[in-house]
Protein backbone atom coordinates (compact mmCIF):
# COMPACT_ATOMS: atom_id res chain seq x y z
CA UNK A 1 0.00 0.00 0.00
CA UNK A 2 2.87 2.35 0.86
CA UNK A 3 3.63 2.59 -3.14
CA UNK A 4 -0.01 2.02 -4.59
CA UNK A 5 -0.88 5.60 -4.83
CA UNK A 6 2.26 7.00 -6.29
CA UNK A 7 2.37 3.79 -8.90
CA UNK A 8 -1.73 4.71 -9.83
CA UNK A 9 -0.78 8.92 -10.06
CA UNK A 10 2.47 8.16 -12.42
CA UNK A 11 0.63 5.98 -14.74
CA UNK A 12 -2.55 8.13 -14.84
CA UNK A 13 0.04 11.43 -15.51
CA UNK A 14 1.61 9.00 -18.24
CA UNK A 15 -1.51 8.53 -19.69
CA UNK A 16 -2.80 11.76 -19.04
CA UNK A 17 0.85 13.42 -20.88
CA UNK A 18 0.21 10.62 -24.02
CA UNK A 19 -3.11 11.15 -24.54
CA UNK A 20 -2.48 15.40 -24.55
CA UNK A 21 0.35 14.88 -26.55
CA UNK A 22 -1.79 12.92 -29.65
CA UNK A 23 -4.58 15.67 -28.96
CA UNK A 24 -1.72 18.08 -29.78
CA UNK A 25 -0.28 16.57 -32.40
CA UNK A 26 -3.35 15.60 -34.00
CA UNK A 27 -4.71 19.42 -33.89
CA UNK A 28 -1.63 20.80 -35.27
CA UNK A 29 -1.66 18.48 -38.27
CA UNK A 30 -5.39 19.27 -38.81
CA UNK A 31 -5.01 22.83 -38.73
CA UNK A 32 -2.11 22.69 -41.08
CA UNK A 33 -3.93 20.62 -43.71
CA UNK A 34 -7.04 23.65 -43.42
CA UNK A 35 -5.02 26.19 -44.13
CA UNK A 36 -3.16 24.20 -47.31
CA UNK A 37 -6.27 23.53 -48.20
CA UNK A 38 -7.90 28.02 -47.79
CA UNK A 39 -4.61 28.52 -49.76
CA UNK A 40 -4.84 26.18 -52.43
CA UNK A 41 -8.56 27.65 -52.84
CA UNK A 42 -7.35 31.55 -53.06
CA UNK A 43 -4.51 30.76 -55.07
CA UNK A 44 -6.52 28.90 -57.78
CA UNK A 45 -8.55 31.83 -58.73
CA UNK A 46 -11.91 30.44 -57.73
CA UNK A 47 -14.72 32.93 -58.38
CA UNK A 48 -17.26 32.90 -55.64
CA UNK A 49 -21.23 33.12 -56.14
CA UNK A 50 -23.47 34.82 -53.71
CA UNK A 51 -23.25 32.53 -51.00
CA UNK A 52 -20.00 30.49 -51.98
CA UNK A 53 -17.55 32.08 -49.95
CA UNK A 54 -19.38 31.87 -46.50
CA UNK A 55 -19.62 28.12 -47.71
CA UNK A 56 -16.07 27.78 -48.54
CA UNK A 57 -15.08 29.51 -44.70
CA UNK A 58 -17.55 27.64 -43.14
CA UNK A 59 -16.98 24.39 -44.78
CA UNK A 60 -13.09 24.52 -43.34
CA UNK A 61 -14.15 25.57 -40.26
CA UNK A 62 -16.59 22.76 -39.72
CA UNK A 63 -13.99 19.38 -39.91
CA UNK A 64 -13.08 17.80 -37.28
CA UNK A 65 -10.76 15.71 -36.69
CA UNK A 66 -11.13 11.89 -36.49
CA UNK A 67 -10.13 11.70 -32.79
CA UNK A 68 -12.46 15.14 -32.00
CA UNK A 69 -15.31 12.69 -34.17
CA UNK A 70 -14.06 9.68 -31.65
CA UNK A 71 -14.60 11.64 -28.20
CA UNK A 72 -17.54 12.79 -29.74
CA UNK A 73 -19.12 9.25 -30.07
CA UNK A 74 -17.91 8.41 -26.11
CA UNK A 75 -19.36 11.73 -25.00
CA UNK A 76 -22.99 10.77 -26.61
CA UNK A 77 -22.65 7.19 -25.42
CA UNK A 78 -22.82 8.58 -21.70
CA UNK A 79 -26.00 11.52 -22.57
CA UNK A 80 -23.78 14.40 -23.47
CA UNK A 81 -25.47 16.29 -26.66
CA UNK A 82 -22.12 17.20 -28.03
CA UNK A 83 -23.40 19.61 -30.86
CA UNK A 84 -25.63 21.58 -28.42
CA UNK A 85 -23.13 21.75 -26.13
CA UNK A 86 -20.24 23.19 -28.49
CA UNK A 87 -22.31 25.67 -29.84
CA UNK A 88 -22.38 27.39 -26.50
CA UNK A 89 -18.65 26.74 -26.31
CA UNK A 90 -18.04 27.85 -29.73
CA UNK A 91 -17.81 31.99 -28.30
CA UNK A 92 -15.87 30.92 -25.27
CA UNK A 93 -13.42 29.73 -27.56
CA UNK A 94 -13.05 32.25 -30.04
CA UNK A 95 -12.57 34.87 -27.18
CA UNK A 96 -9.76 32.64 -25.71
CA UNK A 97 -8.70 32.58 -29.36
CA UNK A 98 -8.81 29.21 -30.39
CA UNK A 99 -10.05 28.51 -33.72
CA UNK A 100 -10.13 24.84 -33.90
CA UNK A 101 -13.65 23.52 -33.84
CA UNK A 102 -11.96 20.37 -31.80
CA UNK A 103 -11.35 22.48 -29.11
CA UNK A 104 -14.69 22.06 -27.64
CA UNK A 105 -15.03 18.87 -28.03
CA UNK A 106 -12.03 18.04 -26.05
CA UNK A 107 -13.16 20.49 -23.49
CA UNK A 108 -16.58 18.66 -23.02
CA UNK A 109 -14.17 15.28 -22.64
CA UNK A 110 -12.11 16.24 -20.16
CA UNK A 111 -14.68 18.41 -18.04
CA UNK A 112 -17.18 14.85 -18.28
CA UNK A 113 -14.97 12.22 -18.20
CA UNK A 114 -11.34 13.05 -17.56
CA UNK A 115 -12.57 14.13 -14.28
CA UNK A 116 -13.91 11.76 -12.93
CA UNK A 117 -10.95 9.38 -13.98
CA UNK A 118 -9.08 12.17 -11.60
CA UNK A 119 -11.72 11.97 -8.55
CA UNK A 120 -11.00 8.11 -9.31
CA UNK A 121 -7.44 8.18 -9.21
CA UNK A 122 -7.46 10.49 -6.07
CA UNK A 123 -9.23 7.88 -3.69
CA UNK A 124 -6.15 6.10 -2.62
CA UNK A 125 -4.25 9.24 -1.69
CA UNK A 126 -7.37 10.29 0.61
CA UNK A 127 -7.95 6.53 2.05
CA UNK A 128 -4.06 6.30 2.50
CA UNK A 129 -3.14 4.63 5.80
CA UNK A 130 0.49 6.39 5.85
CA UNK A 131 1.07 8.62 9.11
CA UNK A 132 2.82 11.94 9.75
CA UNK A 133 4.29 13.93 6.89
CA UNK A 134 3.30 10.91 4.39
CA UNK A 135 -0.38 11.39 5.42
CA UNK A 136 -0.51 15.00 4.88
CA UNK A 137 1.14 14.71 1.48
CA UNK A 138 -1.41 11.89 -0.03
CA UNK A 139 -4.19 14.04 1.52
CA UNK A 140 -2.73 17.46 -0.41
CA UNK A 141 -2.38 15.54 -3.79
CA UNK A 142 -5.39 14.00 -3.59
CA UNK A 143 -7.34 17.03 -3.10
CA UNK A 144 -4.96 18.65 -5.92
CA UNK A 145 -6.20 15.76 -8.33
CA UNK A 146 -9.82 16.22 -7.51
CA UNK A 147 -9.39 20.06 -7.78
CA UNK A 148 -8.01 19.62 -10.79
CA UNK A 149 -10.27 17.29 -13.09
CA UNK A 150 -13.08 19.25 -11.46
CA UNK A 151 -12.42 23.17 -12.21
CA UNK A 152 -8.90 22.44 -14.49
CA UNK A 153 -10.56 22.96 -17.84
CA UNK A 154 -12.96 25.96 -16.82
CA UNK A 155 -10.28 27.79 -14.96
CA UNK A 156 -7.63 27.05 -17.93
CA UNK A 157 -10.50 28.54 -20.48
CA UNK A 158 -10.82 31.24 -18.40
CA UNK A 159 -7.78 32.16 -18.07
CA UNK A 160 -6.99 32.20 -21.59
CA UNK A 161 -10.06 34.68 -21.96
CA UNK A 162 -9.32 37.11 -19.59
CA UNK A 163 -5.52 37.26 -20.89
CA UNK A 164 -6.12 37.36 -24.40
CA UNK A 165 -8.24 40.48 -23.81
CA UNK A 166 -5.81 41.99 -21.68
CA UNK A 167 -2.96 41.92 -24.75
CA UNK A 168 -5.44 43.59 -26.87
CA UNK A 169 -6.85 45.82 -25.51
CA UNK A 170 -3.09 46.88 -24.67
CA UNK A 171 -2.23 46.89 -28.62
CA UNK A 172 -5.43 48.01 -29.72
CA UNK A 173 -4.13 52.09 -29.86
CA UNK A 174 -1.29 51.14 -31.42
CA UNK A 175 -2.93 48.90 -33.97
CA UNK A 176 -5.39 51.95 -34.64
CA UNK A 177 -3.20 54.44 -35.16
CA UNK A 178 -1.42 52.68 -37.60
CA UNK A 179 -4.96 51.96 -39.57
CA UNK A 180 -5.15 55.71 -39.79
CA UNK A 181 -1.72 56.40 -40.84
CA UNK A 182 -2.31 54.02 -43.54
CA UNK A 183 -5.82 55.95 -44.38
CA UNK A 184 -4.74 59.04 -44.57
CA UNK A 185 -2.07 58.03 -47.14
CA UNK A 186 -4.46 57.05 -49.57
CA UNK A 187 -4.76 53.30 -48.92
CA UNK A 188 -8.27 51.68 -48.55
CA UNK A 189 -9.70 49.46 -45.56
CA UNK A 190 -8.29 46.26 -46.91
CA UNK A 191 -4.96 47.44 -47.73
CA UNK A 192 -4.42 49.20 -44.66
CA UNK A 193 -5.71 45.90 -42.79
CA UNK A 194 -2.86 44.09 -44.65
CA UNK A 195 -0.17 46.77 -43.87
CA UNK A 196 -0.95 46.88 -40.26
CA UNK A 197 -0.29 42.90 -40.18
CA UNK A 198 2.65 43.47 -41.52
CA UNK A 199 4.03 45.93 -39.39
CA UNK A 200 2.44 44.19 -36.16
CA UNK A 201 3.03 41.30 -36.40
CA UNK A 202 6.09 40.26 -34.10
CA UNK A 203 4.93 43.16 -31.62
CA UNK A 204 1.76 42.56 -31.18
CA UNK A 205 0.96 38.82 -32.71
CA UNK A 206 -2.70 38.94 -31.23
CA UNK A 207 -4.15 41.92 -32.85
CA UNK A 208 -2.56 41.03 -35.85
CA UNK A 209 -4.22 37.86 -36.59
CA UNK A 210 -7.68 38.93 -35.63
CA UNK A 211 -7.55 41.65 -38.19
CA UNK A 212 -5.89 39.37 -40.80
CA UNK A 213 -8.39 36.92 -39.95
CA UNK A 214 -10.82 40.10 -40.94
CA UNK A 215 -9.58 40.72 -44.21
CA UNK A 216 -9.65 37.29 -45.63
CA UNK A 217 -12.83 37.85 -44.39
CA UNK A 218 -13.31 40.94 -46.54
CA UNK A 219 -12.05 39.29 -49.15
CA UNK A 220 -13.85 36.68 -49.77
CA UNK A 221 -17.49 37.32 -48.14
CA UNK A 222 -19.92 39.18 -50.22
CA UNK A 223 -21.17 40.94 -46.74
CA UNK A 224 -18.43 42.96 -45.76
CA UNK A 225 -20.94 44.21 -42.92
CA UNK A 226 -21.03 40.90 -41.50
CA UNK A 227 -17.13 40.18 -41.69
CA UNK A 228 -16.42 43.23 -39.88
CA UNK A 229 -19.25 42.28 -36.96
CA UNK A 230 -17.58 39.12 -36.85
CA UNK A 231 -14.44 41.19 -35.58
CA UNK A 232 -16.28 42.42 -32.23
CA UNK A 233 -17.81 39.09 -31.79
CA UNK A 234 -14.73 36.99 -31.86
CA UNK A 235 -13.27 39.45 -29.47
CA UNK A 236 -16.07 40.44 -27.21
CA UNK A 237 -14.66 44.16 -26.42
CA UNK A 238 -16.18 47.25 -26.50
CA UNK A 239 -12.84 49.23 -28.39
CA UNK A 240 -13.46 46.61 -31.22
CA UNK A 241 -17.35 46.74 -31.70
CA UNK A 242 -17.14 50.31 -31.60
CA UNK A 243 -14.06 50.22 -34.09
CA UNK A 244 -16.64 47.57 -36.50
CA UNK A 245 -19.46 49.72 -36.05
CA UNK A 246 -17.86 52.70 -36.92
CA UNK A 247 -16.85 51.31 -39.96
CA UNK A 248 -20.28 49.69 -40.91
CA UNK A 249 -21.51 52.95 -40.92
CA UNK A 250 -18.45 54.25 -43.30
CA UNK A 251 -19.36 51.67 -45.47
CA UNK A 252 -23.32 52.00 -45.51
CA UNK A 253 -23.57 55.59 -45.63
CA UNK A 254 -20.31 57.09 -47.75
CA UNK A 255 -18.82 59.27 -44.10
CA UNK A 256 -14.98 60.15 -43.90
CA UNK A 257 -12.71 56.97 -42.86
CA UNK A 258 -10.20 59.53 -42.09
CA UNK A 259 -12.23 61.09 -39.76
CA UNK A 260 -13.81 58.00 -38.23
CA UNK A 261 -10.38 56.87 -37.50
CA UNK A 262 -9.04 59.90 -36.05
CA UNK A 263 -11.98 60.35 -33.88
CA UNK A 264 -11.71 57.00 -32.47
CA UNK A 265 -7.98 57.44 -32.51
CA UNK A 266 -8.28 60.13 -30.38
CA UNK A 267 -10.16 58.80 -28.22
CA UNK A 268 -8.68 55.54 -27.33
CA UNK A 269 -5.12 57.34 -27.17
CA UNK A 270 -6.81 58.87 -24.13
CA UNK A 271 -8.52 56.12 -22.47
CA UNK A 272 -5.25 54.38 -22.42
CA UNK A 273 -3.82 57.57 -21.23
CA UNK A 274 -6.31 57.62 -18.49
CA UNK A 275 -6.22 53.83 -17.21
CA UNK A 276 -1.96 54.86 -17.18
CA UNK A 277 -3.23 57.60 -14.47
CA UNK A 278 -5.76 55.36 -12.93
CA UNK A 279 -2.61 52.89 -12.09
CA UNK A 280 -0.35 55.33 -10.93
CA UNK A 281 -3.01 56.51 -8.62
CA UNK A 282 -3.65 52.86 -6.95
CA UNK A 283 -0.08 52.39 -6.64
CA UNK A 284 0.12 54.03 -2.99
CA UNK A 285 -2.84 52.12 -1.83
CA UNK A 286 -1.57 48.92 -3.06
CA UNK A 287 1.52 49.24 -1.85
CA UNK A 288 0.65 49.61 2.19
CA UNK A 289 -0.09 46.84 2.96
CA UNK A 290 3.19 45.33 1.89
CA UNK A 291 5.44 48.22 3.36
CA UNK A 292 3.59 48.00 6.55
CA UNK A 293 4.73 43.63 6.82
CA UNK A 294 8.00 44.13 5.54
CA UNK A 295 9.28 46.96 6.96
CA UNK A 296 7.81 47.58 10.06
CA UNK A 297 8.95 44.72 12.12
CA UNK A 298 12.29 45.86 10.64
CA UNK A 299 11.83 49.45 12.06
CA UNK A 300 11.13 47.79 15.46
CA UNK A 301 13.66 45.92 15.77
CA UNK A 302 16.21 48.70 14.99
CA UNK A 303 14.42 50.93 17.23
CA UNK A 304 13.59 48.28 19.89
CA UNK A 305 16.65 46.74 19.69
CA UNK A 306 18.85 48.11 21.57
CA UNK A 307 16.76 48.90 24.30
CA UNK A 308 16.07 45.34 24.73
CA UNK A 309 19.46 44.15 25.12
CA UNK A 310 20.37 47.34 27.97
CA UNK A 311 17.53 46.07 29.85
CA UNK A 312 18.61 42.14 29.18
CA UNK A 313 22.06 43.20 30.68
CA UNK A 314 21.14 44.86 34.14
CA UNK A 315 18.27 42.46 34.55
CA UNK A 316 15.19 44.27 34.03
CA UNK A 317 13.73 47.43 34.15
CA UNK A 318 15.15 48.36 37.56
CA UNK A 319 18.23 46.43 37.61
CA UNK A 320 19.84 43.92 40.15
CA UNK A 321 18.81 44.37 43.69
Amino acid sequence: MNSDPYTLAVAALVAILAFTGYMALDVFFGKKQQSQELKNRIASGQEFGMDDGDEALLSLEEKKSPLALTLSGILRMIGVDVDRASEKLKDRFSHAGVKSVDAPVFYLFMQRIMSVIFVFFSIPFLLSDERGSQYLMHIILGMLMIILGLFGPHLYLKNAIDKRKKVLLRSFPDALDLMLVCVESGLALDASLGRVCQELGRAHPQITAELNRTRLELALLNDRSRALMNLGQRTDLVPFRSLAAALIQTEKFGTSLTDTLRVLSDDYRQTRLLLAENKANRLPALITIPLICMLMPAFMLIILGPAAIRLSAQGGVFGNH
